[in-house]
């Protein structure tokens, strides 16, 4: 390895460490959910569809790191969110390598994401374990770049996994994968979906119809915040769900191939200009486009997002007057920043990376 690649590895690790040990005592709903279904998975008892659908709203896979996790803390009397924030640094070590590689090893670049705050903040004070499908994805563009087909599509698939996130840029990867790869996607979900089946004695109905009702925190952000002002009933909402992703689906089909990159920004970009639902941690998936993308001026979007993290996750903190009224009208004000960016973007200068 790269011995200045090395270093700042290093250093990355130890900043996220001292954040971790600094908000070790500061609890939040992610890291309550960890605890559930730890505790629930190591019981044997199966989560889905419920506390699934508000805890674990995801594939069956991560639950094992959550329950792995669990008997380790019992074990060794160290907090289970400490453990698992951990691994998550240990991704973000991984997701540093990517972004070097996907760069064309350039180590400026490479230095300001793996110090960016936004990531920290998510990761080592958030907790929350979208490094990993994250990660994976980054890990297959490189694969992807060596035309091993195989491995971009198994990677995805133990992402898809993970989380459901990476089904959002499913579409651009086929279009660069001969069709005869595409069955490798499908064969991580299924290992995991039978498995647990057959070792928690749950029905494929419970699993599927948490993935299917799973949108995200409503009423805070944008068209949920409006849908949510028109109409309480949950069906008007799940209506407009299956709208956006049908539309997401459409424009990731119909649009032009640029480069694996470009066509994730657009669509995390879309994403958050129509979204329905909303979660904080969400921001991480962005921020591989504010370093890796061509994409004009996209880093524009960095010191909103970091200021809304901070008012966000300083509300957490006990004792600080900032009120979580202060943090919804943060969020007011950052949403119009992505469709303006949508309508002003093809005016922007390109940017050089």
């Amino acid at each position: 390895m790269n011995k200045k690649l090395l270093l700042l590895t290093i250093a990355s690790a130890v900043l996220y460490l001292i954040i971790i040990i600094l908000s070790s005592s500061i609890t939040n709903f992610d890291a309550k959910s960890y605890n559930v279904i730890g505790v629930l998975t190591l019981n044997k008892i199966s989560i889905y569809p419920d506390p699934a659908i508000s805890r674990h709203p995801y594939l069956p896979l991560f639950l094992y790191l959550e329950a792995g996790t669990q008997l380790l803390s019992q074990v060794m009397n160290i907090p289970q969110i400490v453990l698992l924030k951990c691994i998550f640094t240990l991704f973000h070590l991984f997701s540093i390598y990517s972004v070097y590689e996907l760069s064309k090893r350039k180590m400026k670049l490479t230095l300001l994401y793996a110090l960016n705050p936004i990531s920290l903040l998510i990761i080592a004070f958030h907790g929350q374990f979208d490094i990993i499908p994250l990660s994976l994805m980054l890990f297959s563009l490189i694969q992807l770049q060596k035309r091993k087909y195989s491995q971009v599509m198994i990677l995805f698939g133990i992402a898809f996994a993970l989380k459901t996130w990476p089904a959002l840029f499913i579409v651009p990867i086929l279009k660069r994968i001969p069709k005869k790869f595409w069955f490798w996607f499908l064969i991580p979900p299924i290992m995991v979906i039978i498995a647990y089946m057959i070792l928690f004695n749950t029905s494929l109905f419970s699993i599927v119809r948490v993935l299917a009702v799973y949108q995200g925190v409503g009423g805070i952000w944008g068209f949920g915040k409006v849908l949510s002002l028109i109409s309480a009933n949950k069906m008007v909402l799940f209506i407009y769900k299956l709208i956006f992703v049908s539309g997401l689906l459409y424009y990731s089909f119909k649009s032009k191939k640029i480069s694996p990159m470009e066509d994730m920004t657009q669509l995390l970009l879309l994403f958050f200009a129509f979204t329905p639902g909303f979660g904080i941690q969400w921001f991480l998936w962005l921020v591989p486009s504010f370093f890796l993308s061509k994409k004009p001026s996209v880093v524009m979007l960095f010191i909103p997002i970091l200021i809304a993290l901070i008012i966000g996750y300083t509300t957490w903190i006990p004792h600080i007057p900032i009120s979580e009224t202060t943090n919804m009208m943060i969020l007011g004000l950052l949403y119009p920043l992505f469709p303006l960016y949508l309508l002003v973007q093809k005016f922007l200068p390109q940017t050089k990376r």
